[in-house]
Formats: C-alpha cells, sequence, structure tokens
C-alpha cells in the first residue's frame, strides 16, 4: 500500500475513534447529569433520524405514535453546511431509519453514513419520489439539480409517499397506520394547494415576481405561476458577492416590483443592501429550508407555506 494510502486509512481510523469519543464523552456527561433524578422509561420505538425540520414534520405525520422522529439540523439552522453535533451523533447510532433530502443539499451525509451502523437504510427522499428536478438558476452550481422539492405541496405529496413506504418496510405491522396516516396528510396537503393558489390570486400579473437572497422557491413558484430570481442560486456558493448585488439591484429597478425578500435561515443583511441602493421595501422571513420554532410563525409544513403566501400577497399585492 501507498504511504499516501496508508495516511488515508490512518485518518479514517482517527476520525471513526473521535466520533466515538465525542459521542462516549456526551452519553457520559448526561448520565452524570442525570443522577439523583427520578428514572425515565426507555422510549423503545425504532427512531427515525431525518436531516432537517421539514422532513421532520412530515415524517411526524406518517409516523403518529408508532416511531420516534428528530432531525440532526434544529429550527433556523443552516442544512447545506451543517456541522454534526454530539446529540446527532448520538441519535445515528440509534438510527433505525435515516430519511435525507438528497439531491446534494445535505453536503456532510457522508459523515453520517460513517457515523450510522452498517446495515442502517438511507433514503434520499426528493430523489425517490421521481419528480422532475428543476436546474439551479444561476451561479457556480447553475444547471445542477436544485433540492428544494418540498417548496411544491404537490411534491410534498410524494415525499409523503416515499416516506410511507420506508416506514412500512422498517415496521410492517404497523401498515395499516402508516397508510391512513399518509392519506390523511395528503388530504391536507391538497386543500393547502387550492388555499395557497386563492390567497397569491391577489397579486396582478405584472407584480408576479419574488427575489429572494437563495433562488430557492423554484418549485413555489412554478407551482403558483410566480417568477423567481435570487441573489445567488444556493447557498453551497459565495453569498452576497458585489457581483451578485449589482445584478439584482438592476433587476430590481428593471421589473419595477419594489420588494425584496429575506429567508428565516440567512442574514437579511444583502437584500438591504440591495433595498439601500433601489428603494425597495424589505420584507421577511420566508421559509425554506427551516420550519419555525413551535410558538413561531410557522411551526410546521402547512403553516410556514400559509406564511410564505401571505406574506408575498401582502407586498406583492399592493
Amino acid at each position: 500500500m501507498k504511504t499516501g494510502g496508508l495516511q488515508s486509512v490512518g485518518r479514517r481510523r482517527e476520525g471513526r475513534f473521535l466520533v466515538r469519543a465525542i459521542i462516549v464523552l456526551f452519553v457520559l456527561g448526561a448520565v452524570l447529569s442525570g443522577c439523583g433524578a427520578e428514572p425515565v422509561a426507555e422510549d423503545e420505538r425504532p427512531l427515525v433520524v431525518t436531516t432537517f425540520t421539514v422532513l421532520e414534520d412530515l415524517a411526524a405525520r406518517v409516523a403518529g405514535e408508532h416511531l420516534r422522529v428528530v432531525t440532526l439540523a434544529p429550527v433556523g439552522a443552516e442544512i447545506h453546511e451543517w456541522e454534526l453535533n454530539p446529540r446527532n451523533f448520538v441519535d445515528l447510532e440509534n438510527a433505525s431509519l435515516v430519511l435525507y433530502n438528497g439531491y446534494n443539499i445535505e453536503q456532510w451525509m457522508g459523515q453520517a453514513r460513517s457515523t450510522a451502523a452498517s446495515d442502517v437504510p438511507f433514503v434520499p427522499v426528493a430523489e425517490e419520489t421521481g419528480a422532475e428536478p428543476l436546474p439551479i438558476i444561476l451561479g457556480d452550481f447553475e444547471g445542477d439539480p436544485d433540492p428544494h422539492l418540498w417548496m411544491n405541496p404537490r411534491i410534498a405529496v410524494q415525499y409523503l409517499e416515499v416516506i410511507r413506504n420506508a416506514f412500512i418496510e422498517l415496521d410492517p405491522e404497523n401498515t395499516a397506520a402508516y397508510e391512513r396516516n399518509t392519506d390523511e396528510a395528503i388530504a391536507e396537503l391538497e386543500d393547502l394547494y387550492s388555499e395557497l393558489e386563492d390567497t397569491l390570486a391577489v397579486i396582478p400579473d405584472e407584480r408576479r415576481v419574488m427575489i429572494t437572497s437563495e433562488a430557492a422557491f423554484l418549485y413555489f413558484a412554478e407551482a403558483f405561476d410566480l417568477e423567481h430570481e435570487g441573489i445567488w442560486g444556493t447557498n453551497h456558493e459565495e453569498e452576497g458577492a458585489p457581483d451578485q448585488i449589482k445584478r439584482v439591484i438592476d433587476l430590481v429597478r428593471d421589473s419595477g416590483v419594489g420588494v425584496v425578500f429575506y429567508e428565516s435561515t440567512i442574514s437579511d443583511r444583502h437584500v438591504r443592501a440591495v433595498a439601500e441602493d433601489t428603494g425597495a421595501t424589505v420584507a421577511g422571513p420566508l421559509y425554506v429550508d427551516s420550519v419555525s420554532e413551535p410558538d413561531g410563525e410557522a411551526p410546521d409544513y402547512p403553516a410556514m407555506l400559509r406564511h410564505n403566501a401571505r406574506l408575498l400577497a401582502e407586498h406583492l399585492g399592493r
């Protein structure tokens, strides 16, 4: 074996040792902090690990009471470049199933795979839907599949179906419950689609343009007959470069829309830079990569899309 290969193997072994050491320290700390407390009954339900809160919400709707569903990236986290923490390592070690979006939005999935047991299924939900991905429209990754398929509620229905199938394979004894829960969730999303159409109908044709920080709303825009532009194409690339800002300043002036939106998981400073040069209104946040806290304005997937539609209608429907 070449020296470089030996060094690579050594680094992988050191990485696995470090992960195990972090997990041991985390668990030990939890045990010590719980000394003297009342014992808590262990939850013996299979553990389903999801990668971000939107996927967690969809999975929980299908799981009902039969599975325990958690997320790696919490509320408000930037999913594209999330760094696994000790709690994540513990969850992955105990996972029976891992659901992730796919299309390279979770660039850290290699580390997640190396932490979970080798026989744990990893399901790329978006890729398994069979829905045709739209291309990223600008920037360093232009032309690559845009991963935000869940922003179209009709594609989210297909997410639910993929999740249902994964749960039935994991836990066939509760097949009827997963099918029933999925049917109920699908009916809710079908009603939601019609509701969003009605909400957005107040926006006149000449103002049906949404300009955001990340161009992450392509599927939402396609579903509801909107045009969409962003300062950058994806959060994987450089954000707020001078040429990106200048392009959107020109776009805002040419479109005459007069409003720019920011998202909940990133700073609003770049859209404010555009607003300072154009006099545009800054509005937000829109939700895409995360829901809000439970007591917030977008605590679950349907509420997230309702909030986005109302905000767009309020500022573009004038």
